[in-house]
């Protein structure tokens, strides 16, 4: 039997808003979105055939959240912000040994607590195009407003205000991987959201009570999964280093890259 690590750290297309001149989506602005089935293109089912899936809202998978251009500057502020609080270098291991090779932080400075701070960043932005280049302040406004993005995103889905902690980031170097584990239970809530930035990649879902059932997800640069309920409690998830049979998508290899994902987590309930 595998065994667990605890770490501690259908379509849906919700209301759209441009923010400024930088585009967060595909230039129709519709958030196209899979759930948890055989019908979505992003999974492979194939070793998961002899258990019953978990419920088809465990998984929402938005393959294209992100436009390139978003990406871009989103990744360029998350490195800058690592190098800031974590340092330039990757860490050689989690002090549970699920992690390897990489950095993280939280950022609280990208909360987004409330509507007039998103209203006061875009005034703040707008302010900015009008000056020259090198009078521009890399603050955290941009940043923010697509964290906001992904609040609301999941609370449209859910059809209630969630409690969001502070974003999380995770730097994985090309060489890194995460080992097979559940999330700290008693650190945050029912919900996980992973914003993917640089690089594909694969996540391996596998069931706690039957290791032998598991399945993959592909996970492109721009993408936005969220896990909750069931695929969050009874199932653990991994990133395969380069040499595993498992980084595997579709019959081809997803070659090992550095990757940075933006993660959000619910509070636990009180």
């Amino acid at each position: 039997m595998l065994q667990t690590t605890v770490l501690g750290l259908s379509r849906f297309r919700p209301s759209c808003q441009p923010f400024l001149k930088l585009t967060f989506l595909s230039a129709d602005c519709r958030l196209h979105s899979f759930s948890l089935s055989p019908a979505n293109p992003n999974l492979d089912l194939t070793h998961h055939a002899h258990v019953p899936l978990p419920p088809p809202t465990a998984l929402r998978i938005y393959p294209s959240f992100l436009a390139p251009d978003a990406q871009t500057h989103l990744a360029a502020a998350a490195d800058s912000k690592l190098r800031r609080l974590a340092g330039k270098k990757y860490w050689d291991g989690h002090f549970d040994g699920v992690i390897r090779q990489y950095r993280e932080c939280s950022v609280s400075a990208w909360a987004a607590h409330s509507e007039l701070r998103l209203q006061q960043d875009q005034q703040q932005q707008q302010q900015q195009q009008q000056q020259p280049a090198h009078l521009h302040d890399t603050a955290d406004a941009f940043p923010r407003s697509i964290v906001a993005k992904v609040k609301r995103t999941v609370e449209a889905e859910r059809g209630e205000p969630i409690e969001w902690l502070d974003p999380h980031m995770l730097d994985l170097a090309a060489d890194g991987e995460i080992k097979a584990h559940v999330d700290n239970i008693q650190a945050s809530g029912a919900i996980i959201t992973g914003l993917c930035l640089l690089s594909p990649t694969v996540i391996v879902f596998r069931n706690v009570a039957d290791p032998t059932a598991y399945f993959s997800a592909l996970m492109q640069p721009g993408a936005l999964y969220v896990q909750r309920d069931a695929l969050r409690f009874d199932y653990t998830h991994e990133i395969p280093g380069g040499d595993s049979a498992l980084r595997v998508f579709g019959g081809k290899p997803i070659p090992p890259a550095r990757r940075i994902s933006i993660m959000m987590r619910d509070a636990l309930s009180r």
